[in-house]
């Protein structure tokens, strides 16, 4: 296809209607098909791991790379000869990093994990549901700090009720920025966030260039859709960004454009559909101009300081 666009597309509180069960609401999927069927590519880049990646991938009928762990590890479960990519972390910034005073404090459950194995501090049917622990190749319950495996790739771990995640996320960054990248997002309405920790360097914004390169779509034709925090990068990156009616205030701001439908009721297809009639490309060219203002007022921003 001549013009042909990468879509990007997020799960938990974006394409999910529902995380702990993996349910996708059937005007989402639909609109992803036609998508699909009018040349245009389909991706995943989310935070979970592939064990709970994998049943959307299916549902969807997607052949194409999936990012998982916020692009720790990009894969094609449908092409073996795409050389899967994975970024582990040092284990002794991982270690510095645990043992800081707000982490524990914020701290409600933990877990550790690498290709096929996970470490989990304690049982959590919400946390399993989301992440598929009981799925993994190897789950030991309890974690010994004194026998970790070498590389692992990701770290997550649970808040209690009540932590300002905002807060923290700005304190994680500030502080241990030049460690690890860190992540927060939703498990599902009702549920506390999580915070992941991948090797630095690792966001989604990455995965979505590699993807845009890797099926030769110019940047000029992607389009990023998520709901959280760990999708900001991402946002930057695409030429059109959709946060869903769901996502809060500031993440919006972030965005060209924001459905007025949530996860729950096709905030994904309703924003697909509109692209997909958009013939005389008026809606595209709309949302465009609003990028390029918001980039403009960055670079007058950055100028003026």
């Amino acid at each position: 296809m001549k013009n042909k666009w990468l879509f990007t597309v997020d799960l938990d509180g974006t394409l999910l209607k529902n995380s702990s069960t993996g349910e996708i609401n059937p005007k989402d999927k639909k609109a992803i098909h036609k998508l699909i069927e009018a040349g245009h590519i389909v991706t995943i880049v989310t935070g979970r791991p592939w064990r709970s990646t994998e049943k959307t991938y299916n549902a969807l009928g997607l052949k194409t790379i999936v990012g998982n762990y916020n692009g720790a590890q990009i894969h094609n479960p449908s092409d073996y000869s795409f050389i899967p990519m994975t970024s582990y972390m040092n284990l002794n910034d991982v270690m510095y990093i645990l043992g800081d005073k707000k982490i524990k404090a914020a701290m409600s459950n933990l877990a550790i994990e690498g290709p096929g194995w996970v470490m989990l501090e304690k049982r959590n049917k919400e946390l399993e549901r989301v992440f598929g622990f009981q799925n993994a190749a190897k789950l030991k319950v309890g974690i010994n700090f004194h026998k970790l495996p070498l590389k692992p790739t990701g770290i997550i771990f649970d808040t209690k009720k009540g932590v300002n995640i905002p807060k923290l996320r700005d304190y994680l960054q500030r502080k241990y920025g030049d460690l690890v990248e860190f992540s927060s997002w939703s498990k599902g309405e009702g549920c506390t966030p999580v915070f992941d920790m991948t090797n630095v360097g690792v966001t989604k914004a990455k995965a979505l260039s590699l993807m845009a390169r890797y099926y030769s779509v110019p940047l000029k034709r992607t389009v990023a859709i998520g709901d959280g925090y760990n999708d900001v990068p991402m946002f930057e990156t695409a030429e059109i960004s959709v946060s869903m009616k769901n996502s809060s205030d500031d993440i919006k701001e972030k965005t060209t454009y924001t459905t007025e439908k949530s996860n729950k009721d096709g905030g994904v297809a309703e924003f697909i559909n509109k692209f997909l009639a958009d013939k005389d490309k008026k809606f595209i060219s709309k949302l465009k101009r609003i990028r390029a203002k918001k980039y403009n007022i960055i670079e007058q921003t950055t100028k003026a300081h």
